[in-house]
């Protein structure tokens, strides 16, 4: 049976990053044009939905509801919503700014820490494999936006964390509430069974961790005069000096 750091996840994870890393470098170099990057991304995204909907419709045949074809997790969720974005947001879009930070992050945990790994003696179980797919092509399609430049965080939309996950907190309340879903976005449940890994902690962990790569980035990326923290204490230094007089 596959496991955790097995044969089976260590081969897939190689190939993976092989591949993505691959791929990357060559559009960085080689696709220029702006209509070829926006044909790539619309590709790319639609290749993402695709392995989400196979993803959801195994997990309804398995279960043999029509209402679990519905995501219940912040990964499952974000996949079937982040491609969208991607076609339909613009580079910087508050919308896209929080699904594409919560696939890097919840894509990168689940390739490395796939939990359900195990749920068959195979890894070509359509669950298991359609499970590992759609979060990989979710961090791939992360950093291909940024590679194209359809993608541009910024700490002016830092309000966008706060704001999707108040909205993903009511999409698991109502799938709690109204479909039954007692699992839904790891309310009730931890992310990692035993551990404390539970909506608030995981929540403010985000928060954290979303806010110091997103002014780091701003310093490797921006003009001075651009970054957050340039301009927040100018601001800072005009209020105390008005307030010294």
């Amino acid at each position: 049976m596959p496991k955790i750091f097995g044969i089976e996840h260590i081969v897939f994870m190689l190939i993976s990053i092989a591949v993505m890393v691959t791929a990357l470098v060559l559009i960085s170099k080689f696709v220029k044009k702006e209509r070829t990057k926006r044909v790539l991304v619309v590709t790319c995204s639609l290749i993402q939905l695709t392995l989400i909907i196979w993803n959801r419709l195994s997990i309804m045949e398995y279960r043999g509801g029509f209402f679990d074809f519905l995501p219940t997790s912040f990964c499952g969720t974000t996949s079937l919503l982040f491609p969208l974005a991607m076609i339909f947001c613009k580079k910087d879009s508050k919308v896209l700014q929080f699904l594409a930070s919560c696939m890097l992050l919840g894509g990168v945990l689940t390739f490395f820490y796939p939990d359900f790994i195990g749920q068959s003696s195979s890894v070509f179980y359509d669950k298991t494999m359609s499970g590992l797919l759609h979060h990989t092509m979710g961090v791939f399609n992360f950093f291909l936006i940024c590679v194209t430049g359809n993608f541009k965080p910024s700490m002016k939309n830092w309000s966008c964390l706060i704001f999707g996950l108040c909205a993903y907190m009511t999409y698991g309340i109502f799938m709690i509430s109204m479909i039954g879903k007692s699992d839904a976005m790891y309310i009730y449940s931890p992310l990692i069974d035993g551990t404390i890994f539970n909506w608030f902690f995981v929540g403010v962990l985000f928060i954290i961790l979303y806010t110091v790569v997103l002014v780091i980035y701003e310093q490797i990326a921006f003009k001075k005069e651009d970054r957050w923290v340039y301009q927040t204490y100018y601001k800072l230094k005009e209020k105390f000096a008005k307030f010294k007089k």
